[in-house]
């Protein structure tokens, strides 16, 4: 957890990288890597991401993007401004949280019939890769597979 928090707050990349060689094993091996048209990521918010300089899931779809040789776009989705954090809330506030600040950006590029590799840096109820899966699938996206580095233990 300590690398997650270091990739979130102190702008240590090189846990992005590796996991992404990792990853992009697991995918590979898993048949998903030669499948996916798209990579992408779960959005941060553009304040968030001015003050802490970057999106960590949008550079962990980066280097694993880099790592398979896959097309990269990360203006399908949008988030709005929100003052919660996922981690302080319950698995049903997580849902309800995720449906209000997830959307489709009206200039989004054509993805019908594409296959889509979606990226989070934590997976905890899965309510955001939910959230955002189902919004890419309404888009036009044939498949949406999920991928995260780290996954939570809910009390």
């Amino acid at each position: 957890m300590k690398a997650i928090h270091q990739l979130k707050d102190d702008r240590q990349l090189n846990f992005a990288e590796y996991s992404a060689k990792l990853l992009g094993n697991v995918l590979r091996e898993n048949g998903i890597a030669q499948q996916a048209d798209i990579i992408t990521s779960v959005p941060m918010h553009k304040s968030k991401r001015r003050k802490r300089g970057y999106d960590q899931a949008q550079k962990l779809a980066h280097f694993t993007a880099m790592e398979l040789g896959i097309k990269e776009n990360y203006r399908l989705l949008g988030r709005t401004r929100d003052t919660a954090e996922q981690h302080t809330l319950t698995a049903a506030q997580r849902k309800t949280h995720a449906e209000e600040i997830y959307f489709s950006l009206p200039d989004h590029a054509d993805i019908k019939g594409k296959n889509i590799l979606l990226f989070d840096d934590v997976y905890t109820t899965g309510s955001t890769l939910n959230v955002c899966s189902g919004l890419l699938k309404n888009m036009g996206a044939k498949k949406v597979f999920c991928a995260a580095i780290a996954t939570t233990l809910l009390d």
